[in-house]
């Protein structure tokens, strides 16, 4: 037999978890599920989680199932993306698991790069790169930030303690562009925490942490979209204590585990930018203030913060912000991220 028949045999093998929580998308649900179900990897187990949807999305989510059997819709009260996330997993019977946005699509081989780069490597988490779909502009952005590879060991598969100092700068805590094998959650119970923004981190973090082996798929596998209002990634409403929440998670899993000495410096680094950038973006300034004061009076102290030099900082930039939200006055902390926010935005 020759590599190609090997290759096909071994992933016949194997199979894959789709998780999908769907929730009033009827716009570009048939685009993700179209992309998904044509993948160049077909043994998929297409878990579509109906989160309490008002639209067309169910009807659209039983067409699909009804004219394929490797979607299956599982219909539920809304309770957050993450609940769903969660149902899904139970359901799950997949060596490796991914959870995917509705409003998302992906490359035709997405899903085959992606186990075959975790099985060749023996990795519990792989991690793809991706690009950012602007629905208002219909273009696509550059979007190196979603993985940082000046902070690679010098090469594509790793323990996670080989990058112990930038850990949690190397990805973003979105679970879209990472595929897990299936033993890790169910041997380490990480699961989704009730909370309606940021819950993401309290997921992907941990799991990181919990893999003994990250591997990187370096390829262009997955088109995000931005920008569009219902989106799962645009509902940073209410609940403003939750990215607190979700970080007090994260801190307690390494704490549990043993792990805070080894990831310190990353993780504080993290959680003091994750912190400041989630109250810059508060729209309403009281609440602000009031969160502002928290951060003060609160978080930074009980990360002790102001134990370390500049140089214990991961930028020069990280450490002005840190110097701005610990001192500044409330109106020059807001003007400050007004004028940043507009430079950032081009003057606009």
């Amino acid at each position: 037999m020759g590599e190609e028949g090997k290759r096909v045999k071994r992933l016949a093998a194997c199979d894959i978890s789709v998780i999908i929580p769907v929730y009033n998308i009827q716009q570009h649900l048939r685009e993700c599920l179209d992309s998904v179900l044509g993948q160049s990897y077909p043994h998929l187990q297409v878990i579509c989680v109906d989160d309490g949807s008002t639209d067309e999305s169910p009807a659209i989510l039983a067409e699909y199932a009804q004219k394929d059997p490797r979607v299956q819709v599982i219909r539920q009260q809304n309770a957050g993306p993450g609940a769903a996330r969660n149902t899904g997993l139970e359901a799950a019977v997949g060596e490796y698991v991914i959870f995917l946005d509705s409003d998302d699509w992906f490359e035709p081989d997405f899903l085959e790069q992606m186990v075959d780069t975790a099985q060749r490597e023996g990795a519990d988490v792989a991690i793809c790169r991706a690009v950012e779909f602007d629905t208002n502009s219909g273009r696509e952005l550059p979007s190196e930030w979603m993985m940082k590879k000046q902070y690679l060991p010098g090469k594509l598969a790793f323990a996670p303690q080989e990058m112990a100092d930038h850990l949690f700068q190397f990805t973003y805590g979105m679970p879209w562009d990472k595929f897990y094998r299936r033993e890790l959650l169910t041997s380490s119970g990480i699961r989704y925490p009730a909370l309606k923004n940021s819950e993401d981190l309290a997921f992907v973090y941990p799991t990181l942490l919990a893999a003994k082996r990250i591997a990187v798929v370096d390829e262009v596998l997955i088109h995000h979209r931005i920008n569009r209002m219902a989106s799962v990634s645009n509902s940073r409403c209410g609940q403003p204590e939750a990215p607190y929440e979700a970080f007090q998670i994260v801190k307690e899993y390494l704490e549990q585990h043993q792990l805070m000495d080894t990831y310190r410096r990353s993780f504080l680094n993290w959680a003091m930018e994750f912190l400041v950038w989630h109250i810059s973006n508060m729209s309403q300034r009281d609440i602000q203030r009031q969160y502002l004061h928290t951060l003060r009076r609160q978080w930074l102290p009980q990360l002790h913060f102001e134990e370390h030099p500049a140089s214990y900082y991961e930028s020069k930039s990280c450490y002005a912000k840190y110097l701005l939200a610990r001192y500044a006055p409330y109106p020059v902390f807001a003007a400050v991220v007004k004028v940043y926010k507009k430079a950032k935005h081009g003057g606009q």
